[in-house]
Formats: structure tokens, C-alpha cells, sequence
């Protein structure tokens, strides 16, 4: 199988197993018992929050983990959102998890304004400006959207926001940028940012939310008092051990470069046949395009019949009528049904890309010809 929809899911890093085999078998107990084994399982823990503290530039008592990058998103919706009688603005581009979670505060009477999108897929940060006023107490602007792969410049825009309201909450989903996009999170200047462990070779199961010191929340969970009392439940330990060792591995393989050839290789061939680049050209490690006079899920299951997986979007979306990210680009119903996102990581090489890249060429044909 050439798998190219890494931005659903990655393929677990070869070292993990290791550390699974270590913790379910040796060191297999409890974190939060006394005894000097489950010490050391604890200060395990503790490390992997350095490591990914440190990839992402922050300090180790600002990461906690939780279970995955939806828990994250909804504890800062459910906990950063203060002051019931504001507003909160939200980018047109987020995953399912803040769209869902902004929607679900528009239920409780909160007024949530979305901020348009650019043609390259990026927030309109005339629009983003113009909606935020006084009374705005919470902003969300995805990192890199998993639709498109347009980043935002989250320093900029963060500092613009900071300008007009020093005291609203800034939350980014970072779950398609971290490591990938090489930004400092002192550098975003954001107060909450999410992240997921199986998008860089974790497992599925963790996540980790960023809390700027000095920022208040909150707890999400109730219970024993793990995460320094925030989001109580057993430690993960597997899936936190794991998702500091992929996080090094991927940080240590990701090329940039490398990533954006084979890109721009798919883009160069299929732009020929008069595909629709969604979103910008310039981003790194997704690829979405519109191929008009197809319908893009008969693609996907003739590509993966012969090897080639591919995603039709986000796999946490729905896409029986629409594409909401899509629509916000000005897409049509048409070009949203032919829409297919192509999405690459450190396993993928060129040579693959391009014999994959020549069997989707010559499915679109075929199925444009059976068309006709």
C-alpha cells in the first residue's frame, strides 16, 4: 500500500513498541501509587512532558495530557469561555472538534462570530478584526488546517488580537502544524494549543493541551487529582510515552523540502487535467484538490483497489453533502463532490508519490472517458 492520507493518521514509529512492551510487561504500574516502582513509571511521565515541552518550546508544567486533540479542543472551549456575555470569534477553517465545540457554546446563548477565509485558504484577518471588539472574550484560529494545509501566522495575528483585547484568550488547534511547521509556541504568543500524538507516529488515544502559565483553567476532568488536579483519570502511559518518542523521531526525519517536492510533484501532474488546487500553493504536507466531472469517493475506492490510499478531507467530517472548509473557499457543490486530499509524512518518498501520482492520472481519465 502507498499510504498518502497522513493527515488522518500516521504509521505508529518502530520504536514504540518497545516502549510498550517495557510498560505493559515490567513497569506496568499505577503513576499515582506510592511505592517506589510506580516512581519510576511516574517520573516516565514527567519526562516525555519535557520532551514535548521541549519540541514545542514551552515549559514542562504547561503541558498536560489528555486523550486525544478533541478532548483538548473542548476543554478550552468549556473552560476558556468566561464571560457568557461576550462573543467569541472563531477562523471558517477549524476541524470538526472547535467548529462542534463553538456551536455547542452558540447553544448556551453565547453570541460566536466566524471569521471568513482567504482564497489561499488562510483566515481574512479583515473580517477576523473586524468581528472581534471589547466584549470578546475567546479566539480560536486553527495553526494549519487539515482541510487545505494553509498555515496561519499565528505570531501575527495573536499579537494583533493581544493589541485590540490584552485579556482575551487566544486558542490554536495545532494538531497539523506541531513539529511540522517548526513554530516556538512562546513565539505564537498563543494562552491555549492543542496537539494530537498519532498525527507524528504516536498512538491513537493521546494528546497533549498547551495552558500558558498564568492562564487559569479550570479542570476538565474530575476525579483523582492527575495533571496537577486539571484532568483527573490514570495516566495514559503507553500512549504519553509513545507520543514522546514518535515526537523525536518525526522532528528528527521531517524534511520540509522533501515533503513539499513530492507536493508539488502531484500538484505539477495533475494540474493538466484541470484539477483545483484548494487553498494555497505554498503549504508543506497536505494537498487538496477539486477534480470537476468526477465524484471523488468512486476515485478513492478505484485508488484503493490498486494500493493507492488517499483521504476525501477530514475523517472526523461527514461528507455526505458538504465540505464546510471547502464551502468557506467558494467551492461548489460539484467541486466539493470531486474534492480528494492527498497528505504526505516522513514514511513517503518521491518515488512512491509518483507512481501513485501516475495511477490516480490514469484513474481521473478513465473516469472522466466512463462519463462521457
Amino acid at each position: 500500500m502507498i499510504f498518502l492520507d497522513n493527515a488522518s493518521t500516521t504509521k505508529v514509529c518502530p520504536t514504540a513498541y518497545e516502549v510498550i512492551k517495557l510498560v505493559s510487561e515490567d513497569l506496568y504500574y499505577n503513576p499515582s501509587a506510592l511505592y517506589g516502582e510506580a516512581l519510576k513509571v511516574k517520573n516516565l511521565i514527567e519526562g516525555a512532558r519535557r520532551d514535548i515541552a521541549v519540541l514545542l518550546g514551552a515549559d514542562a508544567n504547561e503541558i498536560y495530557f489528555t486523550s486525544c486533540a478533541t478532548e483538548s479542543n473542548n476543554w478550552a472551549f468549556e473552560r476558556g469561555i468566561k464571560n457568557k456575555k461576550g462573543n467569541i470569534v472563531v477562523s471558517s477553517s477549524e476541524h470538526a472538534s472547535v467548529y462542534e465545540a463553538a456551536i455547542n457554546q452558540k447553544s448556551k446563548g453565547i453570541d460566536v462570530r466566524f471569521a471568513a477565509l482567504n482564497a489561499d485558504g488562510t483566515v481574512n484577518e479583515e473580517d477576523l478584526f473586524s468581528k472581534i471588539d471589547g466584549n470578546t472574550s475567546f479566539v480560536s484560529i486553527i495553526h494549519c488546517s487539515n482541510e487545505t494545509g494553509a498555515v496561519n501566522d499565528i505570531a501575527r495575528l495573536t499579537k494583533k488580537i493581544k493589541q485590540i483585547n490584552p485579556a482575551i484568550l487566544i486558542h490554536s488547534d495545532g494538531v497539523q502544524a506541531f513539529i511540522k511547521c517548526g513554530a516556538r509556541i512562546k513565539e505564537l504568543g498563543v494562552d491555549i494549543y492543542s496537539t494530537s500524538a498519532h498525527k507524528i507516529g504516536g498512538l491513537k488515544g493521546c494528546g497533549a493541551l498547551f495552558i500558558k502559565k498564568g492562564v487559569n483553567l479550570a479542570p476538565f476532568v474530575s476525579g483523582g487529582g492527575q495533571e496537577r488536579g486539571l484532568r483527573s483519570g490514570t495516566e495514559n502511559v503507553p500512549g504519553i510515552l509513545c507520543f514522546a518518542e514518535a515526537a523525536k523521531r518525526y522532528k528528527a526525519h521531517y524534511d520540509r523540502k522533501q515533503i513539499k517536492e513530492m507536493r508539488d510533484y502531484v500538484i505539477r501532474e495533475l494540474l493538466p487535467l484541470g484539477v483545483i488546487v484548494n487553498g494555497t500553493e505554498n503549504a508543506e504536507a497536505i494537498l487538496s484538490v477539486s477534480i470537476p466531472g468526477i465524484k471523488a469517493e468512486v476515485l478513492q475506492h478505484m485508488l484503493s483497489d490498486k494500493g493507492v490510499l488517499i483521504g476525501l478531507g477530514s475523517a472526523c467530517s461527514s461528507r455526505a453533502r458538504n465540505n464546510r472548509v471547502l464551502s468557506a473557499l467558494g467551492r461548489t457543490s460539484k467541486e466539493i463532490e470531486g474534492s480528494i486530499r492527498i497528505s504526505f509524512g516522513i514514511e513517503n518518498n518521491l518515488d512512491e508519490v509518483k507512481a501513485a501520482t501516475e495511477i490516480i492520472r490514469s484513474d481521473i481519465v478513465t473516469l472522466r472517458g466512463n462519463i462521457r
